[in-house]
């Protein structure tokens, strides 16, 4: 079964819009302005051979994006799949960091819903 959940917020001056995808195993998840961009997909994952979760850009810019960073850790802490499309600039980096808050702050309370039958 897929749980869709969405939230708006708005961080110095810049409306962010965010989907979320919660799948048995994994979680799919957009954040961008209102304008719908999807500029970039990410993948991250634990598997048995390390102790942090791979990561790989599956459309858009390099692994350095800000939104494979961000896939890593939030993979950590969810302990499945998680894609990710991060379509806000990344000349900011406190809009990052403000964004991954609220996407933990949403996650807990997804994680916390009892799950439809």
């Amino acid at each position: 079964m897929i749980q869709e959940y969405t939230f708006q917020d708005k961080f110095n001056e810049v409306k962010v819009c965010g989907l979320i995808l919660a799948m048995k195993d994994s979680y799919m998840i957009w954040v961008g302005t209102a304008a719908g961009s999807f500029n970039s997909l990410d993948v991250a994952m634990k598997t048995p051979m390390d102790t942090m979760p791979v990561s790989c850009p599956l459309m858009g810019s390099s692994a350095d994006a800000p939104g494979n960073a961000m896939a890593k850790r939030l993979s950590m802490k969810l302990k499945a799949q998680v894609f990710l499309s991060y379509s806000l600039p990344a000349t900011m980096p406190e809009l990052q960091l403000a964004v991954e808050g609220r996407l933990a702050q949403e996650l807990k309370k997804i994680s916390a819903a009892p799950t439809p039958a």
